[in-house]
């Protein structure tokens, strides 16, 4: 089996990047009482969608990336969730800067919003 190029794992960690803020802006959508995913709860959502293949390490790779850049940040106040019914922990959240590059990235896909 030959090894992926460059261009393709490049490709495939972009992909995680946006799925990471797909994922974090669906959770804002719903408007939940707690803002955010914990990092548990993000990585069950993407995987559960299947479309998405990760190698140890990735997503947390993704997921700092992102806060570094400024596009999620992390709520760090401990908050009950009566519609989780449980306490949640840090959690992860989109930014208007991750909003607009998400919003960007899926129009120059050409794809609906």
């Amino acid at each position: 089996m030959e090894p992926e190029s460059p261009e393709s794992l490049a490709w495939a960690f972009h992909q995680t990047l946006l799925e990471v803020l797909r994922r974090l802006n669906q959770a804002a959508e719903r408007r939940l009482e707690a803002d955010g995913l914990e990092f548990p709860e993000l990585e069950r959502t993407i995987a559960r969608s299947g479309g998405i293949r990760f190698v140890d390490g990735e997503l947390r790779h993704a997921v700092r990336l992102l806060l570094d850049n400024g596009l999620i940040r992390e709520e760090l106040q401990p908050m009950y969730s009566w519609d989780r019914r449980r306490l949640l922990g840090e959690r992860l959240t989109i930014t208007p800067r991750g909003k607009s590059y998400l919003l960007r990235a899926i129009e120059d896909s050409g794809r609906i919003p």
